[in-house]
């Protein structure tokens, strides 16, 4: 059997975005679906990594998507760091789908001259920076790819196994089709 991904073959900057956007959703919400699958106990266990558990990890997801969702509106939003999240894993789960679908939301409205347009981004420690709103969405889908991955690797360890394939061309040949959530 020969798969073929579902694209016109000239994609555009702008249908790739808007393709990438709709991917993470999708991505993020396969990992909440199996993650609501486990007991929370097991989700909020601490582990060496980058993050002490998979709740933490989560809401690092949701905060980062979040903090550039904002300078995608040119909102100048404050970062902050090691802010510590005291919510429960269900609203560390709810966080991640909302954000998310926002950011699909506002960036299925774009139009190609708004993702070529520059943002302010005004990062602490480092400067301020004038970056195209396609890059900064284009960080945002590795950044959350990145911690997808720390998230199943974290599940690994405390017994959360299971995670449904939530790489880019499973979405493009195979998962665009599923219902997922």
């Amino acid at each position: 059997m020969i798969l073929t991904a579902t694209t016109s073959g000239n994609t555009t900057l702008t249908e790739m975005v808007k393709e990438y956007t709709a991917y993470n959703l999708w991505a993020n919400k396969a990992l909440v679906e199996w993650l609501r699958t486990h007991d929370a106990a097991l989700l909020e266990k601490e582990v060496p990594s980058s993050f002490s558990s998979i709740k933490a990890t989560l809401h690092h997801i949701y905060t980062t998507e979040n903090w550039w969702l904002s300078n995608l509106r040119n909102e100048n939003p404050q970062l902050e760091y090691g802010a510590v999240f005291t919510g429960t894993v269900a609203e560390a789960l709810s966080e991640v789908l909302a954000v998310s679908t926002e950011l699909n939301e506002l960036v299925r409205n774009y139009s190609a001259t708004e993702l070529e347009e520059t943002c302010e981004v005004v990062i602490p420690f480092t400067g301020t920076f004038d970056i195209p709103r396609a890059q900064i969405i284009n960080h945002i889908m590795c950044h959350s790819i990145y911690h997808r991955g720390q998230v199943v690797t974290i599940g690994r360890n405390v017994g959360v196994t299971g995670a449904q394939n939530t790489d880019y061309m499973y979405y493009q040949l195979l998962g665009k089709g599923e219902q997922v959530g």
